[in-house]
């Protein structure tokens, strides 16, 4: 398949298709046409790329995501399945805890902002009522 195929059909640019072959994520094939070289890849690259996505989902940067492929592609143990989703919940939890401050300290600013509101209203109200009374 020529790298505009894989493109296409991985939703992926051909410039972020190359920076994956760059970082060894996956290979391909030089095919000379003439005087042309183009990249031939196997159709094994789609499904390494929906890995990639997968594990990119999971908060891995793609520099994370080589050795893992290696040892996919090698077949993992049991160990080391478990030890890496062990470390990937340890992440997720992190995020989940940060996402939770983020929450309250949000939460927290809403209700200062709702009662300043209140305030500044009631003292409008205030002022119009007591300009009311001094018309009269």
């Amino acid at each position: 398949m020529l790298i505009n195929e894989i493109a296409k059909m991985t939703e992926l640019s051909k410039d972020g298709v190359r920076h994956y072959e760059e970082l060894g994520l996956i290979t391909s094939t030089p095919r000379q046409a003439g005087s042309r070289t183009y990249r031939d890849y196997d159709s094994s690259v789609l499904k390494t790329i929906e890995d990639i996505r997968g594990l990119q989902r999971l908060g891995l940067s793609l520099h994370e995501i080589e050795p893992i492929l290696k040892v996919v592609a090698a077949g993992p143990t049991k160990k080391q399945t478990i030890d890496f989703v062990e470390d990937r919940l340890k992440v997720v939890r992190g995020k989940i805890a940060e996402l939770r401050e983020i929450e309250e300290y949000m939460s927290e600013k809403l209700k200062r902002l709702k009662k300043q509101d209140a305030t500044v209203g009631s003292k409008a109200s205030a002022k119009k009522r007591s300009a009311g009374a001094q018309r009269r």
